[in-house]
This record gives C-alpha cells, structure tokens and sequence, in this order.
C-alpha cells in the first residue's frame, strides 16, 4: 500500500483532504451511495483516488466497501525507528503518546528511553535530562521520576546531576 510520497498514513490523509473525496468516503462507509450515483463521471473520479489509497473496494457484485481495517494496517505499517514493537502502540510520528500505566510496560518503554537517549559514560544536568525527554513527550518531570525510581538514571543527593548506572 506504501505509495511514494509518504507513510501509509499520509496517503490515507492526502485521500480524504479533498473535501468532495471525503463527503463521497463518508456515504460508502454509511452506506448511503446509490449504485446509480457512483457510477456518474464526478463520483467515479473521486473512486478512483479512494481505492488507490486502499479506502475503499468494489466488491464482486460491483458494490462498494469501506472497512476499518485500512486504519489498522496503515498504522502497524508506519516505522517507529527501533522501538520495540510491543510499546509501537504507545508512539506516534516519532513522539510517546502516553506513559503507560502498568509498571512492567513502563519499565520496559524506560528502558528503551534510557539506552536511546543517554550515553552511560556521561553525566547529565537536569536541563540536559529534560531536554533528552522532551524530544518524546512533553511530561519529563514524570519520566525523569519514573526512570530514578526504576533505577534506570541515578539522581545527586542534591538533585544537581543524573547519569545511568553502570548495571543498567
């Protein structure tokens, strides 16, 4: 379904930003297109560009059909570079969505934050902790707790400096 020009996903929005694409896309997914109207030379025009993108089928039977599951494919498709493909669905466009809440998950999405993220030779200010944490998601004051509380960064007494643990 990859196309050139863009992720799986971008071809799905290029589809329906025609807003005469997404009126018709929207009829097939309700199913209220008469056989009729989708065959006039307007309709069959916008068809065209819904079924390259995946959107939409012409069934056996010459009807249409509009499923979710492109969605679905389209989303598992879009690279998410190195992260493990049990935490994928916490990322989007390269940015962590949301924190997870069961602590197994979130340690295991820390861990891979923590070994991408910093290098275990060095030592990092706050600033430079929360700036490292920013380039995933917005919240840094409660993954910066979470990866002290999981041992995955060692915090100063004094709160000053943090550096990743030799046994991490």
């Amino acid at each position: 379904m990859t196309q050139p020009g863009g992720t799986p996903v971008d071809q799905l929005m290029s589809a329906l930003a025609d807003p005469e694409r997404l009126r018709l896309y929207a009829r097939i997914v309700l199913g209220e297109l008469p056989p009729r109207e989708a065959d006039s030379p307007a309709a069959r025009k916008q068809l065209g560009k819904l079924i390259a993108a995946g959107l939409v089928e012409r069934l056996d039977d010459g009807s249409l059909r509009a499923g979710p599951e492109v969605f679905r494919r389209a989303r598992t498709a879009e690279p998410v570079n190195g992260v493990p493909r049990h935490l994928t669905g916490f990322f989007a466009r390269g940015r962590l969505t949301a924190i997870p809440v069961r602590p197994t998950v979130r340690h295991e999405l820390l861990v891979h934050l923590t070994d991408t993220l910093f290098d275990a030779d060095r030592t990092y200010s706050e600033r430079e902790v929360n700036e490292a944490l920013r380039t995933v998601h917005d919240d840094t004051a409660a993954l910066r707790r979470y990866c002290v509380i999981d041992g995955l960064l060692v915090r100063e007494q004094d709160g000053s400096d943090y550096r990743v643990p030799q046994h991490a």
